[in-house]
């Protein structure tokens, strides 16, 4: 396969290459969501695979979530090499390719998986006894493989070019910073092409899951208060609170920054350097998703205790009950229905 090579690559473009904020800030943040992410979630997507008994739809989403947040780890060593070495890609179309597309495919799946999470703790609190019909690990598992076969079919233009290009004026190779021409068809179809990624991945999943933990949070505020529910409450609210509040301070700037760009390039202004900036900001979630998969499923947290504690009674470990949102609003409606019903 021939190397691209641009010749007359406009001012902007070699000054975001050049950029303190790609060449450095940039790597330092993707270093240290390798050193602190890819141990974590592969402890958790261990514990979740093998060693949790109950496989809930909760488990599900949250094996392909460590899943997804595993591959963005993987992608990010060789990004951590090109921008250190000042946006000078030194390893082949091949490699490329392959990092791109994991790096965007398992990033745009933890976008989807996390508000299928949402629907789900939305169903078990505002429609607990619709939930047990719906919310099963097999319509969990349907769910997550056409999430993953939507991101594959967005991801194909990238799979099937060549996205290195040859900046003459630098001396450099880029790896997707400078898309080669022709790689998402005419200007009107590239402009097509990211505004549909930009809704399905990011605008929309940003809508639902902002409603869904706003009802959620309804729920757990107007729901009948017990001491049986106390502690199951905490966790309720913290895992809520967790879920939405990271999605808005790791993905919103990305969203932002988009926008903001096409707006600046269109007056030959450029916000590139920030827009990748908020890539790093982005992969910090996957520092997140373990907690999150603490508080929203009593499984993994009995599973992560007798890990830690191998001596402790397992019946100790056994005793947290009703800790997830639909946990405790299935009880509680339940409890509320049988006595309404005497």
């Amino acid at each position: 396969m021939n190397l691209s090579v641009a010749h007359n690559v406009d001012n902007n473009t070699l000054q975001d290459l050049g950029s303190p904020l790609t060449t450095v800030v940039l790597p330092v943040i993707y270093l240290l969501v390798i050193l602190v992410s890819t141990p974590c979630n592969l402890v958790c997507f261990i514990l979740l695979c093998f060693y949790t008994k109950r496989k809930t739809s909760t488990i599900i989403f949250a094996i392909n979530l460590s899943m997804a947040d595993l591959l963005y780890s993987i992608s990010l060593p060789l990004q951590v090499f090109y921008h250190f070495s000042g946006n000078d890609w030194n390893f082949g179309a091949e490699a490329c390719g392959f990092t791109t597309v994991a790096f965007h495919c398992s990033m745009q799946c933890s976008v989807l998986i996390t508000c299928a999470i949402a629907v789900e703790r939305y169903l078990g609190v505002v429609h607990p006894i619709k939930s047990k019909h719906w919310c099963t690990p097999l319509r969990a598992g349907l769910v997550c493989l056409l999430i993953w076969g939507l991101v594959l079919v967005v991801q194909t233009p990238m799979m099937r070019h060549d996205l290195t290009l040859r900046v003459e004026q630098l001396n450099l190779t880029t790896c997707f910073d400078v898309i080669p021409r022709g790689t998402f068809g005419t200007k009107p179809l590239t402009y097509t092409y990211f505004g549909t990624v930009f809704l399905l991945f990011y605008a929309l999943p940003l809508v639902i899951l902002v409603a869904c933990y706003v009802a959620v949070t309804r729920g757990l505020h107007n729901s009948p208060q017990t001491d049986v529910e106390d502690y199951s409450r905490r966790y309720a609210w913290v895992m809520c609170s967790i879920a939405a509040v990271s999605f808005v301070l790791f993905y919103l700037p990305n969203i932002l920054l988009q926008i903001l760009h096409l707006l600046f390039r269109s007056q030959e202004h450029s916000l590139y350097p920030y827009y990748k900036l908020t890539h790093g900001i982005n992969s910090l979630n996957c520092c997140v998703d373990p907690f999150v998969y603490y508080l929203a499923s009593r499984e993994f947290r009995n599973t992560f205790r007798k890990a830690l504690r191998p001596c402790q009674c397992c019946g100790q470990c056994d005793s947290d009950e009703l800790s997830t949102p639909s946990d405790v609003f299935s009880y509680a409606k339940a409890s509320l229905y049988n006595s309404n019903k005497q």
